[in-house]
């Protein structure tokens, strides 16, 4: 008997030790699926851990030659000439063996960041906007600032391992989700399988460059058209993608993968999840009814509130609104007058704890101010109803 209940004992022991350490290893350290229309966060796994993101780093690098592209400051055909701080990565990291003095265009170099993701070709591109990395860096965490990127610290245009240089999942979903949104050109680049570089004269090599992606093996695979690679032994292997089928779009990122292999096969799980398993779906309209609220000195009182637009939640097929949490909150101190559609408080979805959509309610109608006469009266009524409370009080 004893022997038994201590076998139990040692069972018990182990189970609570197993519960204890929490979900099974998830083969990366971190994961996010994103819909790219809303923004919402469709699966997530540490996603607002700051982690090494080795080259990934090269997809803000990118953000920002596009934005340079877009304001007139650069254009794809300006001639680059590569300084020697460009020229001087060791030979085992990624590059094109760019020469020092040597001159490509902007284009030729976006398509080597794009592909190959080389490093030298990425910081000639940050000197030519900036006229030093040091001041494109300063650039690229102004608009990780600007962008709400919380959990990211860039130190240099490439992404080989700082330890102060990180980047959370979720900041590289809103960096591909915001690149996207105003530069879609980035797809042309990032789509490419194979490109040879070629020049009449290089100053190695043999007149022309061979520049495979880094990710040639997904591009093409349901739709999948972007976007960008990382590696390094601190950073392991990291990817951001995004694929569109039948009209929605979807962004996956893996960080920490062991093996290139675990990699893909990860942001294959979270599309075809995204792709075969979730989809839009309205939950409200903008006339819907939320709540009825009582505004001061109104001519009526009591008035309906209404989402200022229809909400729309991208969920799984098996799921209902039901599946998230919903909330009201109520903006203090509303007054009459008030005009049809202003806002005056806000609802917000959540699910597990995390925000995925909010909207304003607004005034369903005009309100008018009550008269001098109408407020006075209610003024008196709610002192009397007061009086009544308090001598009642006493009598109990």
């Amino acid at each position: 008997m004893k022997k038994i209940f201590a076998f139990l004992t040692a069972v018990l022991i182990l189970c609570t030790t197993y519960a204890a350490a929490g979900p099974e290893p998830e083969g990366c350290s971190a994961y996010l699926l994103m819909d790219f229309e809303t923004g919402q966060v469709l699966e997530a796994y540490n996603i607002d851990a700051a982690l090494p993101p080795a080259s990934i780093t090269k997809l803000m690098t990118m953000h920002l030659v596009f934005e340079a592209l877009a304001n007139g400051q650069i254009s794809l055909a300006d001639e680059v000439k590569a300084s020697a701080n460009a020229s001087n990565f060791a030979p085992d990291e990624s590059q094109i063996f760019l020469g020092t003095g040597e001159v490509l265009t902007v284009e030729e170099l976006l398509k080597a960041v794009a592909t190959i993701s080389a490093n030298d070709a990425g910081t000639a591109l940050a000197e030519h906007i900036a006229g030093s990395e040091s001041a494109f860096v300063a650039m690229m965490n102004e608009k990780a600032r600007e962008l709400g990127m919380a959990n990211t610290t860039f130190v240099n245009s490439h992404g080989l391992h700082h330890p102060d240089h990180v980047m959370s999942a979720r900041d590289i979903a809103i960096l591909t989700r915001a690149t996207i949104m105003s530069y879609p050109e980035i797809l042309d680049y990032s789509s490419i399988k194979f490109v040879r570089l070629e020049r009449d004269k290089r100053y190695v090599r043999q007149g022309y460059f061979d520049m495979p992606s880094t990710f040639a093996g997904l591009i093409g695979w349901r739709g999948l058209d972007g976007l960008k690679t990382g590696w390094t032994p601190e950073a392991k292997r990291c990817i951001v993608v995004t694929a569109e089928e039948n009209g929605r779009r979807y962004i996956a990122v893996v960080m920490g993968a062991e093996t290139t292999a675990a990699r893909d096969q990860k942001v294959k799980e979270l599309l075809s999840l995204g792709l075969d398993h979730y989809a839009p779906r309205k939950v409200l309209s903008s006339d819907d009814v939320i709540e009825t609220i009582k505004i001061k000195n109104a001519k009526v009182m009591n008035q309906p509130l209404v989402p200022a637009q229809d909400v729309t939640l991208v969920m799984r097929r098996d799921m209902t609104e039901a599946d998230f949490e919903r909330q009201v909150s109520i903006r203090p101190g509303l007054k009459a007058p008030l005009n049809k559609g202003d806002a005056v408080g806000t609802l917000t979805y959540t699910r597990n704890g995390e925000e995925v959509a909010s909207v304003d309610l607004v005034v369903q109608q005009d309100v008018g101010k009550a008269n001098f006469l109408v407020r006075s009266l209610r003024f008196l009524s709610d002192v009397f109803a007061d009086l009544g409370k308090w001598i009642l009080g006493l009598l109990d």
